[in-house]
């Protein structure tokens, strides 16, 4: 059985494999500079770890025959995303708006970690309610 890499699978793999070694080593060395070393290396390994998992699935799916990506799906997901960024740049200035006006003093990591939550979210429902109407 011949299996067939494309450069840019290749690169995801060996991407996710370095991101997951990131991950290990502030896991285990953890560096003073890292607030929480935790949880930054468990972040980084799941991220390598996804990627790692992602490239093998794109490998698999074209060795199968399986069209993976195509004009349809570029097209999707062009679409998720300008209205994920549309709902994003509201949110954002909302925050900032509210920010501004109040004298909440608030730590950075959750706001950010709740604005990404609602991003990936936000793109996932979009990129699924348009794969289901086109």
């Amino acid at each position: 059985m011949v299996i067939k890499v494309q450069t840019k699978d290749t690169g995801m793999l060996v991407l996710g494999f370095f991101i997951t070694l990131i991950g290990i080593g502030i896991h285990i060395f953890e560096p003073g500079w890292i607030i929480n070393s935790s949880g930054t290396g468990g972040a980084f390994i799941g991220a390598g770890i996804a990627l790692i998992l992602i490239s093998i699935r794109s490998i698999r799916l074209k060795n199968k025959g399986t069209i993976v990506e195509d004009e349809r799906i570029f097209h999707i997901a062009e679409k998720a995303s300008h209205r994920t960024l549309a709902i994003l740049i509201i949110l954002e200035g909302i925050l900032m708006a509210f920010l501004g006006v109040t004298a909440f003093d608030i730590q950075a990591y959750p706001v950010v970690s709740l604005l990404f939550a609602i991003t990936v979210l936000t793109y996932v429902g979009f990129y699924y309610w348009y794969n289901r109407q086109i």
